[in-house]
């Protein structure tokens, strides 16, 4: 058991450092960044839309007479002059977005490899547990063949055949039928979780 402890620790470090840890530091570092950058392209494009329909309504103001010492054509122009600057803002944060996009190949990437670096550490534990298992079963056959040489009982069968078991314990198996459903029924509106 001291054996298979200490696997199971190895185990569970090297799939924390080769996996859980890399993902957590993109998650909490990159991935935020990425997000929070998307989330203000998002707020420039409604910035965008809003000057535009500015721009419409000047428009479609200045082709109407003048009222009310308000110009049509200053009130275009300055809504023009928004539009260009929020078409500005909104490039410039669409290019920094795009470039932390394309980024996330190379972190793609380096997520397979610590993908592949997991499971490898999987197929090593249970290797590993295994053979640990298959000694142990050796030793205990090992040492029920001796026990059978002076009259103890027989030693459990490694291939899936029935192992001696308690009396007991054999009789009451003998009266399960897994194919009924459960004795007790649980009411219609009962949830389980």
């Amino acid at each position: 058991e001291q054996r298979l402890g200490q696997i199971e620790k190895e185990y569970i470090l090297s799939g924390n450092q080769g996996m859980i840890a890399p993902l957590e530091r993109f998650l909490d570092g990159e991935m935020k960044n990425i997000m929070r950058e998307r989330k203000i392209l998002e707020n420039k494009r409604l910035d965008l839309d809003a000057c535009k329909n500015k721009v419409r309504k000047a428009r479609s103001l200045a082709t109407q007479p003048q009222k009310e010492g308000v110009d049509p054509r200053a009130m275009l122009d300055q809504a023009e002059n928004e539009l260009r600057l929020c078409q500005a803002e909104f490039d410039r944060q669409a290019e920094i977005t795009k470039l932390l996009m394309e980024g996330l190949s190379q972190t793609q990437t380096n997520h397979l490899r610590h993908l592949k670096d997991f499971v490898q550490a999987q197929v090593n534990y249970y290797a590993e547990a295994h053979a640990v298992m298959q000694e142990l079963n050796n030793e205990l056959s090992g040492n029920a063949e001796d026990g059978n040489k002076v009259g103890s009982s027989s030693p459990p069968q490694a291939n899936g055949t029935a192992v001696d078991a308690p009396e007991g314990v054999q009789d009451s198996m003998s009266n399960v039928n897994l194919a009924s459903p459960p004795p007790v029924a649980f009411p219609k509106n009962a949830h389980v979780f």
